[in-house]
């Protein structure tokens, strides 16, 4: 039993602890939008290379096109609706430990429906966001021990809320996500789980022909949960006219798991169409000895023109 126990712990950092890997950071409730509607579509596929000591793993997977929409509707109301992954639990471990393999597989994860309410008056933004969460997930455990094999499939299922508001001033942010818990339903018994409040305070201020953007984020973990932390969080990037390049400090929920990445930029016009965003994230997870390289194109492709035309 020690040994499963060690598996766990080791292998956290790849969506195996907890609910899974948080992929709501650094993400505002604000839509940017003023005067034409916009529908953005998503791809975005991972690369991960697992490495402990001289042995390496690798996993390769990718989400469905995400949809974001915002449409202009009156004195200044702006109206968003679209869908995004919240929690991921895909992972593909392999642990083996004196007589004892284990290969541990994760599909699935929660995803985010969210609807957006906001209004722009001149100098600023006010923004509310409310989202259903939901999904499913399977881990699938393979246990050898020299002639004897055994496999153990266990089904999950997720369904939940939670709530942002926030304001913007010229350069100067602040959102507040809200009232979170998820119901976690196991195949003999059901949990509750009380996501975390979560405060993020950004400055962009203009400097160099450009625009800085800075964001530092918190998270409130009910204090009554002694599995996760409350971390700090920061992000910095620097955009000037179609490039973009950032830096980021995200540590995990998770207790001991940091992560460091970077983050680069393209935007490419599409003449009487919109636009395609060329994305590509790099990063390193680190647990002790354990270490994580992700790698993270994405593609996205944002359509507004056409909207402007027909309003005109």
């Amino acid at each position: 039993m020690s040994l499963i126990l060690i598996a766990l712990i080791n292998a956290s950092i790849f969506s195996i602890g907890g609910i899974g890997q948080d992929m709501s950071v650094f993400r505002t409730p604000f839509l940017d939008v003023f005067r034409s509607a916009r529908i953005e579509f998503t791809l975005k596929p991972e690369f991960n290379i697992l490495n402990k000591g001289s042995d390496f793993r690798s996993k390769f997977s990718t989400n469905p096109f995400n949809l974001n929409l915002a449409v202009p509707v009156t004195k200044g109301f702006v109206f968003g609706l679209g869908n995004r992954e919240r929690f991921s639990q895909s992972f593909d471990v392999y642990f083996d430990r004196d007589a004892l393999e284990m290969h541990v597989e994760g599909e699935g994860g929660i995803e985010e429906i969210y609807v957006n309410l906001n209004n722009n008056f001149g100098i600023g933004e006010i923004a509310f966001r409310g989202s259903y969460l939901f999904g499913n997930a399977t881990e699938i455990w393979n246990y050898y021990i020299g002639d004897y094999y055994n496999v153990d499939t266990f089904l999950y299922k997720y369904w939940g809320k939670i709530f942002c508001g926030g304001i913007r001033l010229k350069f100067v942010s602040v959102s507040y996500e809200f009232l979170g818990d998820i119901e976690w339903e196991k195949q003999n018994s059901d949990t509750t789980i009380d996501l975390p409040s979560r405060l993020s305070v950004g400055l962009h201020p203009e400097i160099f022909g450009g625009k800085v953007d800075f964001l530092f984020e918190h998270a409130f973990w009910p204090g009554d949960n002694e599995d996760y932390i409350s971390p700090t969080r920061f992000k910095v990037s620097f955009i000037k006219k179609r490039f973009a390049v950032g830096y980021r400090y995200n540590p995990w929920y998770l207790k001991d798991v940091n992560e460091h990445g970077l983050d680069f930029s393209l935007n490419i016009p599409i003449q009487r169409l919109g636009l395609i965003t060329l994305n590509l994230g790099c990063s390193l997870r680190n647990k002790e000895s354990l270490r994580e390289i992700n790698v993270s194109p994405e593609i996205k492709l944002t359509i507004h023109e056409i909207f402007a035309r027909r309003r005109q």
